[in-house]
């Protein structure tokens, strides 16, 4: 089938998270065109513009690469990476032209999707990721694992911005995904955090730039 079959496919699947954007976007297009058509055609290149930013990205062919890798969830420069005690953190901020999607970093079922309400300060302030709404979606990469947070979940926290106010995901918990399934969507210029297992080695660092599907974060050897 052509893209545009596809596209209608993915804009009206309910667990897809462009959905609501594309739909919102292409009503608002239909009233302008009755309004004016002028004002119309400004909204065709804004639905132009979103369909840019939420299509489905291109990845690497999975099948040829190592199960245990994580990759990147999100286009975007990675702006800190640190260590606790517990995990690793690797932090991704959006950049304006990148795609706003979430995708899945690996296999797995998603334990948690909850969010996490709060204030939208800019990301330099220190404390604004601790303070700022948040998502917060952890996967378990373990299917026989019942629990939520085990020594081998990932956990990605979407935090917003002054801009960054929509932290949308459609998708159900308790679901079984496979890498680079779509989970979320963050506008407009969001940060997000991938929190690894200790195990992992990194393969990335600080001022490097990630693309979704493509980039491989971190693997366990």
């Amino acid at each position: 089938m052509g893209k545009p079959y596809d596209y209608l496919k993915e804009s009206l699947d309910s667990q897809s998270p462009a959905m609501p954007v594309r739909i919102l976007t292409g009503s608002f297009v239909i009233i302008f065109v009755f309004i004016w058509p002028p004002l119309g055609l400004v909204g065709l290149l804004a639905l132009l513009w979103v369909v840019y930013l939420t299509n489905y990205p291109e990845g690497t062919d999975l099948s040829k690469v190592n199960p245990d890798d994580i990759f990147a969830p999100m286009d975007g420069l990675i702006t800190s990476i640190d260590a606790t005690s517990t995990h690793k953190r690797i932090r991704i901020s959006q950049q304006i032209f990148t795609n706003k999607l979430i995708l899945m970093p690996c296999d797995g079922r998603i334990d948690i999707n909850m969010f996490v309400d709060g204030l939208f300060m800019p990301p330099k302030i220190p404390n604004a990721s601790s303070l700022n709404a948040k998502r917060e979606i952890i996967i378990n990469q373990d299917a026989k694992q019942i629990s939520p947070n085990s020594n081998s979940d990932i956990s990605l926290i979407l935090w917003g911005s002054p801009f960054a106010r929509y932290l949308a995901s459609p998708v159900l918990e308790g679901r079984k995904l496979v890498t680079g399934t779509p989970i979320a969507i963050l506008l407009l210029h969001g940060e997000i955090d991938i929190l690894l297992p200790l195990y992992y080695k990194l393969k990335v660092k600080s001022g490097d730039f990630c693309i979704a599907r493509k980039t491989v974060l971190a693997g366990s050897n």
